[in-house]
């Protein structure tokens, strides 16, 4: 088994949560996304998309990781991520495709509008226009470009930290009733939604989630399960997100004004 993936990455995150979470080993190749190696003709091989991560397994290959996530609780029923009734797994199906849909794209625009915008705004245009030239789909370029050039200010932000308010609110009435988000075991729905939670946290935007009582005690016990010490804790690069914190904290007071 090898997993193509980047330390940060959400999508990243989550994936490397299930294989801990399951005790499976894994090989791993890590992808630089500011290099732009996600877009080299061998890795776009394997996934067309340009995004991590991948994983290869028994010969085959998997893209998407809400997908590959499923595949692997599939394939490797020990120690299982789903839940045992119907209803319950088609809540977590549920939460998992709002994040897909959602959460997402939105959690890539105020990445890029707060924490990797100030080194970029480093680099060269020509640097910048080559890396986005190679994102294959024309909305997500422009959206890019324009967080990029505007930061917080870009029109796409606001809507973006109000849909992470949307789905946190969401978590945190569902965590009301209930100790995990599809009910009383850990599942696929926890591990995908972790890594946006983190992204707010390393972002400077931590009050998102102090304000929210049971998403916060869940957080809590998210960081607490060993998985959590092996899927991120030992892949964050300090620098990295020492970086994120400080540059969320520079705009925090333009995202409140952005925000109203």
């Amino acid at each position: 088994m090898r997993l193509y993936h980047n330390p940060i990455s959400t999508c990243s995150q989550k994936v490397r949560m299930v294989l801990h979470e399951k005790g499976l080993a894994f090989e791993d190749t890590v992808l630089d996304l500011q290099q732009g190696e996600q877009f080299e003709p061998g890795y776009q091989a394997l996934n067309p998309n340009a995004v991590v991560p991948t994983l290869e397994d028994q010969g085959s290959v998997m893209i998407e990781s809400t997908l590959i996530n499923e595949y692997l609780d599939d394939a490797y029923p020990t120690k299982p991520l789903k839940p045992v009734s119907a209803v319950e797994r088609h809540q977590m199906r549920l939460f998992c495709k709002c994040i897909d849909d959602a959460l997402h794209p939105a959690c890539g625009v105020i990445t890029y509008a707060i924490g990797v915008r100030p080194g970029l705004l480093q680099r060269s245009h020509a640097d910048v226009d080559a890396l986005l030239a190679k994102i294959p789909n024309a909305y997500r370029r422009e959206v890019r470009r324009s967080v990029i050039d505007q930061g917080v200010e870009a029109g796409v932000f606001r809507e973006a930290m109000l849909t992470h308010q949307m789905i946190f609110d969401q978590a945190n009435a569902l965590l009301s009733t209930q100790e995990w988000l599809a009910g009383s075991t850990f599942s696929l729905a926890d591990c995908a939604l972790m890594p946006y939670v983190i992204r707010i946290d390393h972002l400077s935007q931590g009050h998102e989630i102090d304000r929210r009582d049971h998403l916060k005690r869940w957080y809590a016990a998210i960081q607490q399960r060993p998985a959590f010490t092996q899927a991120v804790t030992n892949w964050a690069p300090p620098a990295l997100v020492a970086s994120f914190r400080q540059a969320g904290a520079a705009v925090a007071a333009d995202i409140v004004r952005v925000l109203g």
